[in-house]
């Protein structure tokens, strides 16, 4: 038996309207963001609001058990028909596990356009100190997604610079794991076949369209299909294939590089996922596509090489150990178990951009 459930998504400009008809349906809500993506769309959200009861609650900055459990706390006696999440990746993450706890379902407003969060069934769960604790899927996604193209297109540039980052390497990820998987005799299942065919528009919109939606201050078709890359492709694809398929080499190296507080605290994560792709390029000898990235990398001005990253220069060695967490990263095991071998030499001229 397979089952599957897709996110339905409403894109437009302004969403209010569609937003107000969802909601009319609904008696009693609990919306959960945070304070600037709250007050993003108050307008909006107050004019989608007219007779029902409502929540408001703060994620608390971050999606950890112990922010799920206070809200929950605070709300025992009130019987919730819908979670609404507003926001970015860990508000979304964090309104998606108290759906789940509750057993009701959730629609989502993305405010920014950094990550997936918006569509994907699953949520990253951290610490209260910030530090990754486990990732927790779930069997559905969220029931609907509202993206307001004004919303995001308002938001700071930095995060859609860094959605598209995060969206590149969905495609090469699932690509570079669904050929080993193949050639070391597995066949992908039908599911997994179709995420990776999904997963191919995460390249080519990001690539096609990606220039003008970072640069132009219009809200055109350009726009709507890059964001529509980074929340609806990369989301559906992550629900779609299987787990070892989602993160390979880019995803890597970004845990690598964010084990370095500092680099950590001051780059996004989609960010250093852009530049673990090139990475990922030059160990597999793709030179070709390499070199086609580096001219859309310079234009956005995406890190090429770990001397973009300033912090690097205090530390000696710190390839080594940055490829000693590569190595260990969850996203490696299935990688070398389809009989994948990385050169540690080879590698550490990849993070300086040198082809070998």
């Amino acid at each position: 038996m397979e089952k599957l459930s897709f996110t339905s998504y409403i894109i437009d400009k302004d969403i209010k309207e569609e937003l107000k008809k969802e909601l009319e349906s609904f008696k009693n809500i609990l919306i959960i963001g945070g304070e600037t993506s709250l007050t993003s769309i108050d307008k909006k959200l107050k004019y989608a609001l007219t007779n029902q009861t409502y929540t408001i609650e703060l994620y608390g900055k971050e999606c950890s058990h112990f922010n799920v459990e206070r809200i929950l706390a605070k709300n025992l006696d009130k019987k919730f028909n819908i979670v609404v999440g507003i926001g970015g990746g860990k508000a979304l993450d964090t309104a998606k596990l108290v759906a789940f706890k509750l057993g009701i379902n959730i629609l989502t407003i993305p405010t920014i356009a950094a990550t997936c969060a918006a569509t994907s069934s699953l949520s990253v769960v951290y610490n209260q100190n910030g530090a990754f604790a486990e990732i927790i899927n779930f069997s559905v996604p969220p029931l609907k997604t509202f993206i307001d193209l004004e919303t995001l297109k308002n938001a700071p540039k930095k995060y859609i610079w860094a959605g598209m980052g995060d969206t590149l390497a969905k495609f090469y990820e699932v690509d570079i794991k669904s050929r080993w998987s193949i050639n070391s005799g597995k066949e992908l299942s039908y599911q997994s076949t179709l995420g990776r065919t999904i997963s191919t528009l995460c390249r080519e919109l990001i690539l096609k369209y990606g220039e003008n939606a970072f640069y132009s201050s219009d809200i055109g078709e350009e726009f709507k299909n890059v964001i529509l890359a980074i929340i609806v492709n990369t989301g559906y694809t992550s629900n779609l294939v299987e787990e070892y398929l989602n993160g390979a080499i880019a995803h890597s190296v970004c845990y690598g590089l964010g084990n370095i507080h500092s680099i950590e605290k001051n780059h996004l994560h989609g960010e250093l996922v852009a530049y673990g792709i090139l990475i990922q390029l030059l160990v597999e000898d793709d030179y070709s596509e390499y070199e086609k990235l580096i001219d859309f990398y310079n234009k956005l001005k995406y890190p090429t090489k770990l001397e973009d990253f300033i912090e690097i220069k205090n530390f000696k060695g710190i390839e080594d150990k940055i490829i000693d967490i590569i190595i260990n990263s969850p996203d490696m095991p299935d990688l070398f178990k389809m009989g994948f071998e990385l050169n540690r030499e080879k590698f550490k001229s990849a993070l300086y951009g040198r082809k070998v």
